[in-house]
Formats: structure tokens, C-alpha cells, sequence
């Protein structure tokens, strides 16, 4: 939560920037350093989620599962490469768009192999939302890159909110087991 607020914090504090080439630097870093506080954000919750998880037994029960969702993946990064390819001047730019694209998907496959091994609750409502936040972002792409259409903007922040409303409810419940299973 802390890297995920800083970088939209200083996201909003460059926005209020004048539009001048003293400020281009400050614009071109925030860049860089607000993406990978958002991948930041999003490794801490992958690790968050999986320390929760017995990957043997995920891979000895979701074989098939497993194998959908990484070609969904592979697929899906695919996509939103050949969507900012083309407005990404430095190869920076594109390494990162790549790294955030891959953690962002990794994060919403974490959750979904959670919620399968779990079957709980608040398994639940942590891959809601979790799927809220990638579904967010990929809307954000379709703004940033394809259309500046504020209808975008609201969604993007109308998902992120619901995001933060499904976290929180996952917090105030238990993650217990009955009978070696979760519930």
C-alpha cells in the first residue's frame, strides 16, 4: 500500500507541474520511478498472497489450469507489448511497460491460483480485487495509449476504488482451516 500510495502521490504532485522544459527531467523520471513503484507494490502483494500457498499441491492439482493460464498470459503481454510499442521511444520504456505488464499478470494468476487452492472467502475477494486492480490497468493502457476518453479515467478509478473495497473486506476476515481445508 505504501509504494502503490507514493507513486500516485507523486504522480498527482508532477501534475501539478507547469508544462515547461525546466520540468522535463522531473516529468521523464516520475515515469520510471512511478511504474516501478507500482511493480514494487505489486511483488510485495504476489509474495504477500503466495506465502499462503502450497505450490506442490497447486501444481499437482491445477495441472491443466496452470497451463490455460500461462498461455492467457503469454497472450495478454503480447497484446499490451503491441499496444505501447509503438509510443515507446527508449528501450527503457519498453523493458519496463514489459516488466509491469508480466508482474501485473503474474499478480492476478497468483490470486486465481490462491482463490482455486483456498476456495475460501477471503481467498475470494483478494483475487476480486485483484482482478479489479489488472482490469484498471488495462483500461489505463486503452487511455494512455489508444483513446483519452474520460469515460476511461472514471472506469479506471471507479475499478481501483472497487479494488481497495475488496482488500479491505479480505482483511477483516479469518483464513482459517476446518479439516485440513480452508474455509
Amino acid at each position: 500500500m505504501i509504494c502503490y500510495t507514493i507513486s500516485d502521490l507523486e504522480g498527482l504532485l508532477v501534475d501539478l507541474l507547469p508544462e515547461t522544459s525546466t520540468f522535463d527531467f522531473i516529468v521523464n523520471t516520475d515515469y520510471y520511478i512511478g511504474n516501478s513503484l507500482y511493480i514494487l507494490s505489486y511483488v510485495f502483494l504476489i509474495l504477500l498472497i503466495a506465502q499462503g500457498v502450497n505450490f506442490i499441491q497447486v501444481l499437482k492439482n491445477f495441472k491443466i489450469h496452470l497451463i490455460v493460464l500461462l498461455s492467457l498470459n503469454i497472450w495478454l503481454v503480447y497484446v499490451l507489448q503491441v499496444i505501447v510499442t509503438p509510443t515507446t521511444m527508449y528501450g527503457g520504456e519498453f523493458f519496463l511497460e514489459l516488466i509491469y505488464n508480466v508482474v501485473m499478470l503474474l499478480l492476478l494468476s497468483v490470486a486465481l491460483l490462491n482463490y482455486f487452492y483456498k476456495d475460501n472467502k477471503k481467498a475470494l475477494y483478494l483475487f476480486l480485487g485483484t482482478m479489479c486492480i489488472v482490469f484498471s490497468e488495462v483500461v489505463d493502457v486503452a487511455y494512455i495509449y489508444m483513446a483519452h476518453r474520460h469515460l476511461l479515467v472514471l472506469l479506471s478509478t471507479t475499478l481501483t476504488l472497487l479494488a481497495f473495497f475488496f482488500f479491505c473486506r479480505q482483511a477483516e476476515l479469518l483464513d482459517v482451516k476446518k479439516d485440513g481445508m480452508y474455509v
